[in-house]
């Protein structure tokens, strides 16, 4: 007997985004402070620690997206296999949760947020939410594959040339890679 590979973990993504969360909270507690005590050529200890204090967080935040996405990706391409996956592992599945709470935390983390203008923190929080972006596309791709294996297709009579269709998808692939890739 064969082993179905789940494509998730709902404990483990639904803990990933609260990783995510949590590291998102910390940063939006750490910005005012450090946006309002930078002063122009004045550099003090205090200044510092609050600046390395918000740059670990993001890094802290950038390694939990990087993860999620990890994860994300492997339950896309097991989705996207051929495999049997039981139907009840598909409709307890945890993103449409995880793609809400991406979708709350880049509302949070606007792209004009004093962070942005930051000569060092600016790359780094826009890394973020370059971070925030991919695994929020990548949980709702999931989400879409999962709502496809749920819902039955509906199949009708055609003369069509079966093989022509093949060709005319294989081309329509083919130009998608290109255009992605």
């Amino acid at each position: 007997m064969s082993r179905t590979k789940v494509p998730f973990s709902k404990v483990a993504m639904l803990s990933l985004a609260l990783s995510v969360s949590t590291s998102c909270a910390q940063i939006a507690a750490a910005a005012p402070q450090v946006v309002d005590i930078i002063k122009p050529g004045v550099t003090s200890k205090h200044e510092l620690e609050q600046k390395a204090r918000l740059r670990q967080s993001i890094k802290a935040a950038i390694a939990d997206l990087r993860q999620m996405h990890k994860s994300l990706e492997e339950s896309c391409h097991i989705l996207s296999a051929d495999g049997f996956i039981p139907k009840y592992v598909l409709i307890e599945h945890p993103y449409a949760e995880v793609v809400q709470s991406l979708r709350a935390l880049e509302e949070a983390n606007k792209e004009g947020a004093p962070l942005a203008a930051l000569p060092v923190i600016g790359e780094e929080y826009q890394t973020l939410r370059r971070q925030l972006a991919k695994a929020r596309s990548l949980a709702v791709r999931n989400e879409i594959l999962i709502n496809q294996r749920l819902s039955d297709p509906q199949v009708f009579d055609s003369s069509i040339d079966s093989n022509g269709l093949r060709a005319l998808a294989d081309m329509a692939t083919d130009r998608l890679h290109r255009l992605v890739g």
